[in-house]
């Protein structure tokens, strides 16, 4: 690939549904950096290829279906710029995002902060979320209706990550999406955090050679047909899959996880909310394009 100070690589998995408003909300907020479409074993192929092809990115294609191996062979050998962004495929970028993670990035260098990795404020997101309550000021709202919002709390015991009413309560509030994201930027300035705790990696910046230097993205194996996985002996907290492990490299070697505080972007879903979210995006699909095409 050609040289560029950044490189954004799209990485698909299960959302084929919103891939079309996810491509157009890149295709135009993507600053003109290179844009990789990454699709490890080629679910819904031909439909990547196309979208691809139509929007001007490169499109990489692996099987088997092992999410790290190619993530990793995809930024060694192929990606050649010092930064790289990576975004899942049921992310909606707003307008700011790129040039306000790269912002922010800059900035904690200058600063001296040996940095792990940026995100956006990311709304369904189990930490991030507390900075979008906060910032719009619906903290006291959100524990009026659901429960106090912590950033140190597991995961799994948060309404934000299994519970399809929350995820649309917080969506009906990140509407229009690139309005909102303007709102941060007045709020917050060229301000971030640094997170104290592990995050999701679904939209981080980061440098290329932080995972070079470690041996890159752990991986727990392909998945066999059936659903199963190749899953090595496991005893303790060992990191087993990309978010694990990018985040035990930040505690380990003391990198910032730091939340840009001046953009969004929205992630339509956990899990546990997969089903009931894509009827909710069939039903607001038009919403999250209207302000893209103003």
């Amino acid at each position: 690939m050609n040289s560029a100070p950044i490189t954004i690589y799209l990485l698909l998995g299960l959302y084929h549904q919103v891939w079309d408003v996810v491509f157009e909300r890149l295709y135009h907020y993507h600053e003109g950096y290179p844009v990789v479409v990454l699709n490890p074993g080629a679910l819904h192929s031909e439909k990547a290829y196309h979208l691809a092809r139509s929007y001007g990115f490169s499109y990489v294609e692996m099987v088997p279906n092992n999410i790290e191996a190619a993530q990793n062979y995809l930024i060694q050998y192929i990606i050649d710029s010092p930064l790289v962004i990576k975004i899942d495929d049921d992310v909606f970028t707003s307008k700011n995002t790129i040039k306000n993670i790269s912002k922010i990035y800059k900035q904690a260098k200058e600063e001296g902060v040996d940095v792990g990795f940026v995100t956006p404020v990311v709304n369904v997101n189990n930490v991030t979320y507390y900075h979008f309550l906060k910032t719009l000021n619906l903290l006291d709202e959100y524990t009026r209706h659901f429960e106090k919002p912590h950033l140190a709390r597991d995961a799994k015991r948060q309404r934000i990550w299994y519970d399809p009413i929350v995820a649309r309560w917080i969506w009906e509030r990140s509407l229009p999406l690139n309005d909102i994201s303007e709102r941060f930027e007045r709020a917050n300035g060229n301000t971030y955090d640094l997170l104290p705790v592990r995050v999701s990696i679904n939209c981080i910046l980061f440098e290329k050679r932080l995972l070079i230097e470690n041996l890159g993205f752990s991986s727990r194996g392909p998945i066999l047909p059936g659903g199963f996985t190749v899953v090595p002996v496991r005893k303790g907290p060992l990191a087993i899959t990309d978010e694990e492990s990018i985040n035990f490299y930040a505690d380990v070697h003391k990198y910032g996880r730091i939340v840009a505080l001046n953009t969004i972007v929205g992630h339509l879903a956990y899990n546990p909310q997969r089903e009931a979210m894509l009827k909710w995006f069939s039903e607001n699909r038009n919403r999250l394009l209207e302000d893209v095409r103003r």
